[in-house]
């Protein structure tokens, strides 16, 4: 595939859409470098500006990373992971996930529901949670949970232990849950989640929202996640059936 100067497709487009070709294709392997910004313009007949463009690109996506002095290097491939709808690891990754997964909790405060999770739990106050998750040394994973309980924030701390949070909630929310809904999108890392997960603002992330209900239905945790897509590959699969 050669560049084509008569489409409407900008130039570092198609330069990049080539790039990911060959990524995927292993022209270079995970933390091979990639050829000079001279060499990829002759190749592409075009300016290093536009390769630049190109590349910039591929970097905020996590496809490549840059090294001061050394070049652009490609990184390893996102990690496929099952979930069961709980969100925790399951399938023949599960154990080799779970032995390097740990989240950790950053902050716990009662504090006013916001937004999604306010509508959601029909509560004007509740306690909100915040982690992050990591797969070895590479943080994956930002949620913010939303969670109706009458405790206090520091007795929802002491009582949030092990590598899973979640396994907690039935006891802090005095109910036995189960899965409400969950939807997903893709959408722009904002600073905070960026600074978190090690990414650029504005990288592509997969969040996930959703809900936890007791048994007769009524919501009683809402949670917001933002995967890095450029080091996990989420499927979700229906475990039950």
């Amino acid at each position: 595939m050669t560049i084509d100067r008569s489409l409407a497709t900008p130039l570092h487009v198609q330069v990049e859409e080539q790039l990911l070709d060959d990524l995927d294709a292993g022209v270079w392997a995970a933390g091979e470098r990639l050829p000079a910004e001279p060499e990829l313009a002759a190749r592409f007949g075009v300016n290093r500006l536009t390769v630049r463009e190109a590349i910039a690109s591929l970097r905020r996506t996590g496809r490549v990373v840059a090294r001061q002095g050394a070049g652009t290097f490609v990184t390893a491939p996102p990690l496929r992971i099952d979930l069961d709808a709980a969100g925790r690891p399951t399938g023949d990754a599960a154990d080799e996930a779970m032995r390097t997964f740990r989240e950790s909790v950053l902050e716990v405060r009662r504090a006013p529901l916001r937004g999604e999770a306010r509508a959601e739990l029909g509560l004007d106050e509740g306690i909100e949670l915040e982690t992050l998750a990591h797969l070895g040394d590479a943080p994956v994973m930002r949620t913010v949970y939303s969670l109706v309980t009458p405790m206090a924030a520091d007795e929802v701390r002491a009582r949030l232990t092990g590598p899973w949070m979640p396994e907690h909630f039935d006891a802090i929310v005095g109910a036995s849950l189960r899965s409400g809904w969950r939807a997903f999108d893709a959408v722009p890392a904002p600073r905070r989640v960026a600074n978190l997960l090690d990414i650029e603002v504005g990288a592509p992330v997969l969040r996930r929202s959703g809900v936890n209900v007791d048994a007769d239905g009524v919501a009683r945790t809402f949670h917001v996640r933002s995967y890095r897509s450029d080091r996990l590959r989420i499927v979700l699969r229906d475990t039950a059936a």
